[in-house]
């Protein structure tokens, strides 16, 4: 409540101000979020699957006041050598602006194709939960209220088919006081049928056939 206060306020403000009297300032490394996120290559993006970038959700997980944030990440069709491939990631804000990595002790430690989140408490115990979707299966986190989250997708009666989802959210669409799930699901990519740059660079050059004069040349 005191972080939607906060925002309020600062929208009041912005509203009163002339035009380009509002200026954002970077200050990312500074609160401590330090970590990449991925999604696909960096610079051109040979693949559909890599225009799209990722999510990120901010709720107050352990109900202290302050914002906390979680990102998901994506990844590289080549992949990560073992041991390097990119997480999700919770991190725990505090009063003085600052973000720690909570992930491991969160028990939100997850490597795939990430895509996006959504928050919700959909069992009513006022703690919120969080459902991810991705290039791959989705998850639906319940919040323990101790600090951490379990995977209860299962339990949950939700589908464990893999997909891409891109998108999710949570609403009390029959107004019987209990959450409901929207997922957006995007379209078929099977990565197995795509060949790689490397396969594509080490093909010969296609042999080009024109026709000049009544004379077809290759």
């Amino acid at each position: 409540m005191r972080a939607c206060i906060v925002l309020l306020a600062a929208l009041v403000l912005a509203a009163a101000l002339p035009p380009g009297a509002v200026h954002f300032t970077e200050i990312a490394a500074q609160a401590g979020l330090t970590d990449v996120f991925y999604c696909g290559r960096e610079g051109a993006k040979d693949y559909i699957l890599e225009i799209l970038g990722t999510g990120v959700a901010l709720f107050d997980y352990d109900r202290d006041g302050y914002l906390d944030a979680f990102f998901t990440t994506a990844g590289r069709l080549e992949g990560f050598p073992a041991g390097q491939e990119p997480s999700n990631q919770l991190y725990r804000g505090g009063k003085d602006g600052k973000f720690t990595r909570v992930t491991a002790a969160a028990g939100l430690e997850s490597k795939g194709w990430g895509q996006a989140a959504c928050v919700g408490d959909f069992d009513n115990d006022g703690f919120e939960d969080l459902f991810v979707t991705s290039f791959g299966r989705n998850h639906l986190y319940r919040n323990t209220g101790k600090g951490s989250f379990e995977d209860v997708t299962a339990a949950a009666g939700l589908d464990g088919r893999e997909r891409w989802s891109v998108g999710c959210a949570f609403l009390d669409y029959d107004l019987d006081g209990k959450l409901d799930l929207f997922i957006v699901n995007y379209l078929v990519f099977d990565k197995s049928r795509i060949p790689l740059r490397a396969a594509i660079r080490s093909q010969p050059p296609p042999s080009t056939t024109t026709r000049t004069a009544g004379r077809i040349s290759t």
